[in-house]
């Protein structure tokens, strides 16, 4: 899969505080990477870098194969960006803005394909002065993508929108991943939605990156924490508490809850049979982006 968007450490200082530090990622078509981070991690500074919004301090960014300096027209005729709390003119209509944003491009763009795929069909003659903030945010995202980019640079795309519309918004995004090869870097506080949407998840504190990982591993099985659906639940879980293997061992009311040393749930199923239990199934616990981030992020 061709790499479209290269940063190769990274930096930006404001003053004598060190924003991004020496930051090193790689983005390819068609991928979709989520930027998690608590807030004065970087991320937006890092978007903005990306965006040609912020000059960085050191480091290079290449984008398409070409250096994001030299060639800013080039690389951002094929890019759309949304920035946090995206600002319109009040006076002008949704689909005016659209029309304006259109003829800035230089591009024969769909308009009217903007303004359906974001859900703001029924509001095109409404000025943007009157627009709600889950609106004015489905706007910001209309203009994003006007252009038909190649890459898309969002932070927080879904902020302010209701869970109908975040639903949508989601299920777009990854429509233009697998089916136009669309590269998308976003930023979100969201865990839910980074694991629904995300092929990586890139995890930043301090400036720095911390962690990045392929979000199917993240949110794999742990085998070493069970839930054991089997009769006679407090005697099981008497049985399983003397073993050496085994850490803890809670009966619950259709089994029994249990943590192993190790990740060998074929050991437990088998020991509880060998003394006479009836195994109706075992339940491993999933891995949660939650606890990654908590781990990549703690001091």
């Amino acid at each position: 899969m061709e790499t479209c968007l290269v940063l190769d450490n990274v930096s930006k200082r404001y003053g004598r505080t060190l924003a991004v530090d020496s930051l090193c990622l790689e983005l390819r078509r068609g991928e979709v990477m989520g930027l998690l981070g608590p807030n004065g991690a970087g991320k937006s500074t890092t978007l903005g870098m990306v965006a040609g919004l912020v000059r960085r301090t050191s480091g290079r960014i290449e984008i398409f194969g070409l250096d994001a300096d030299r060639r800013f027209t080039d690389v951002i005729a094929r890019m759309g960006v949304l920035v946090e709390r995206p600002a319109f003119p009040e006076y002008l209509t949704v689909r005016r803005v659209l029309k304006w944003l259109a003829r800035l491009s230089g591009k024969a763009v769909p308009v009217d394909w903007a303004l359906r795929v974001t859900g703001l069909d029924a509001v095109s003659g409404v000025k943007v002065g009157r627009l709600s903030q889950g609106m004015r945010q489905r706007l910001g995202i209309a203009q994003a993508i006007l252009a038909e980019p190649e890459l898309l640079v969002l932070d927080e795309p879904t902020s302010g929108l209701d869970v109908e519309s975040t639903r949508d918004t989601l299920a777009f995004l990854r429509k233009l991943a697998d089916e136009v090869s669309v590269a998308i870097l976003f930023s979100s506080h969201q865990m839910a939605e980074v694991e629904l949407l995300c092929d990586r998840v890139a995890v930043m504190r301090g400036g720095r990156l911390t962690a990045c990982e392929r979000t199917a591993a993240v949110l794999s099985w742990d085998f070493s924490s069970l839930e054991v659906l089997c009769d006679r639940a407090e005697e099981a879980a008497a049985a399983l508490a003397a073993e050496r293997w085994v850490t803890t061992a809670e009966a619950l009311p259709a089994g029994v809850r249990v943590t192993l040393r190790g990740e060998d749930a074929d050991r437990t199923a088998a020991f509880l049979v060998s003394k006479g239990f009836q195994v109706r199934g075992i339940v491993p616990r999933r891995r949660t982006l939650e606890e990654y981030f908590l781990k990549a992020t703690r001091p």
